[in-house]
């Protein structure tokens, strides 16, 4: 019998056998957020034992580590704190972590021009204002650029500009203001007399610029004075559809589009899809069966980041198994969504934990108190609980959710608004035509001290009924979940009247009007809830290039008319971007 180190295989089964089973997935690059993400919790971010201790010697147990239940069955599996008794959905961190790092590996700017480009060389990368001793002048181009040549592995390279190898390179500007003003790709086309397939090649230019320049200005978060220009944000998504390939399956393609907006420039901060455009899902599902996925809770796989194909289908037969079809499209319709022909679908919770985790790289490490103003998404909220508990336990972030009637008419919208200045009116005793004179500082003054009143006895971490209306957000309710009894009185009241959605949500209308495919699906009663539009998009990664495309339009060249934009707003430019910086 094969002996190990004076143990026989039989007795190393035995002892492995008696080893403790993991109930709490394993954290992954110092990246573990199953821990009890209630803040009002004594043990808020405190790591609970991960290990299931049942029939275990108790004297053996750490009494000084919280332990709780792990509750659920199937896939799906729950944390309940043993001290508040809250509910937490365990997560996978790997997938967290796989999808953070896949955001972050976007933005990774280009080789410097001014250096050598041969991968396999030392001087690789290494720009010849920092390094002069490296090359050597090797003549010139017909052009007129300086040629130089790497000592290292003598290859020569010139620096000029990115679209001197370019056909028709007059219309790069012309496409790029085309794409941003809701003309679809077809009328392109038209207008630049150029193919679909020359279009779709200048697109994938100008996204390689785009996130070129974003790599490179975006490193300057550091520098912003956030005490100075603003201190919140606004995090929500809205749903974006493609269409689908063939009339064998018509059922819609969803995603869902996650932004976060800094709410008083309106600077997009970070804008992400949930598709990923570089994944075989045919090949992810075959790995997953490889390795057992199937047979374990989601938090426990080694793939847990995009959905796999079985799985959507029985998701969306479990919400769709009331739904009733007409009997002569039943043979050819998928009722609800299916996934992408393309890619892979990332999953909503794992895309809004790598997004808040992206953000938290962002925000940097500083001492600033940051306010997180949030859509009513549980999820979504229980995220940035997660990425920013060690600030939120040193009391150095606040979060906040709002919920508001998003179905209202304009004319209803109205008649909300003008409840909410008479109930202004009657709590503050100052007619309607001296609130209109008044001075804002005044207002706002008046308005928190109101409202500070008005929260005597709230519970915390309750929902409280903003009563003075506006239109863009009707019959507002808030919920401080960072809430707790040492908050001061004005800081509560203030909080709760700049929690607000309508930076992002400002930013998503402009994204409606301006991008053609992203405008909303029409329904019709002979098309069953269905959506197509033949100004859609088929293949997933050009959405994504476009949407980035669009957040760099917005954040640094606005249009004719923008005097600041979002990015000066914030420090990070002195003047507009216009197109030929772009390509230069």
């Amino acid at each position: 019998m094969a002996v190990f180190q004076g143990f026989s295989l039989n007795a190393l089964s035995k002892i492995s056998s008696t080893d403790p089973k993991r109930r709490l997935p394993q954290p992954c690059l110092g990246i573990d957020i199953n821990f009890c993400r209630n803040p009002q919790c004594g043990l808020f971010t405190v790591p609970p034992d991960p290990y299931d201790r049942r029939g275990k010697n108790r004297s053996t147990v750490k009494s000084n580590q919280p332990h709780g239940k792990v509750i659920g069955s199937g896939s799906e599996k729950s944390y309940a704190c043993g001290a508040c008794g809250h509910h937490s959905i365990l997560k996978n961190n790997r997938a967290i972590v796989q999808e953070y790092k896949r955001l972050r590996k976007v933005y990774v700017a280009a080789t410097p021009k001014d250096a050598c480009q041969n991968e396999g060389c030392c001087n690789h990368g290494k720009g010849r204002d920092a390094y002069p001793d490296l090359y050597r002048k090797s003549g010139k181009t017909a052009n007129g650029a300086q040629r130089w040549k790497c000592k290292a592995c003598l290859k020569s390279y010139s620096v000029g500009s990115s679209i001197r190898r370019q056909k028709r390179s007059h219309t790069n500007r012309d496409i790029l203001w085309l794409l941003t003003n809701g003309t679809p790709i077809s009328k392109i086309c038209d207008f630049t007399e150029m193919s679909a397939r020359d279009v779709y090649a200048k697109i994938d230019f100008i996204y390689d610029q785009v996130i070129d320049f974003n790599a490179t200005r975006e490193r300057m978060f550091e520098v912003v004075r956030w005490e100075t220009v603003g201190r919140r944000f606004a995090t929500d998504s809205q749903t974006l559809h493609l269409n689908w390939p063939n009339k064998r399956t018509r059922a819609q393609i969803a995603a869902q589009h996650l932004c976060t907006a800094h709410a008083n420039s309106g600077y997009i901060m970070a804008a992400h899809l949930a598709l990923d455009p570089d994944v075989d899902l045919p090949d992810v599902e075959a790995e997953m069966i490889a390795v057992g996925d199937f047979a374990l809770p989601r938090a426990f796989r080694q793939q847990a980041r995009v959905w796999p194909e079985s799985e959507f289908k029985k998701y969306i037969d479990k919400i769709t198994q009331k739904v009733s079809i007409h009997p002569l499209e039943a043979p050819e319709v998928d009722l609800g969504l299916q996934l992408p022909h393309r890619g892979a679908l990332v999953r909503q919770d794992i895309l809004q934990a790598a997004h808040a985790f992206y953000l938290r790289r962002c925000l940097g490490k500083g001492d600033e108190r940051f306010v997180f103003v949030l859509d009513g998404d549980s999820g979504l909220a229980l995220s940035f609980i997660s990425a920013f508990a060690p600030r939120i336990k040193e009391g150095k972030a606040d979060i906040a959710v709002v919920a508001f009637d998003k179905h209202k008419s304009n004319d209803q919208r109205n008649m909300i608004v003008n409840d909410g200045k008479i109930a202004l009116e009657l709590a503050s005793g100052i007619g309607r035509s001296q609130w209109s004179t008044m001075p804002a500082e005044d207002a706002i003054k008046i308005t928190d001290h109101i409202i500070s009143q008005m929260l005597v006895g709230h519970p915390l971490d309750a929902p409280f009924d903003w009563p003075f209306h506006t239109k863009a957000e009707p019959n507002r309710k808030v919920r401080i979940l960072t809430d707790r009894p040492e908050m001061d009185p004005d800081r509560r009241a203030r909080l709760m009247r700049l929690a607000t959605l309508r930076s992002v949500d400002q930013y998503f209308h402009k994204v409606r009007s301006n991008l053609r495919f992203a405008a909303r699906p029409g329904h019709t009663p002979s098309n069953n809830g269905r959506a197509w539009d033949r100004h859609y998009l088929y293949n997933p990664g050009t959405m994504v290039k476009i949407i980035e495309i669009y957040r760099f339009v917005h954040n640094w060249m606005g249009h004719h008319k923008t005097k600041e934009t979002p990015a000066m707003k914030l420090g990070l430019a002195k003047g507009r971007i216009y197109a030929k910086d772009l390509f230069a």
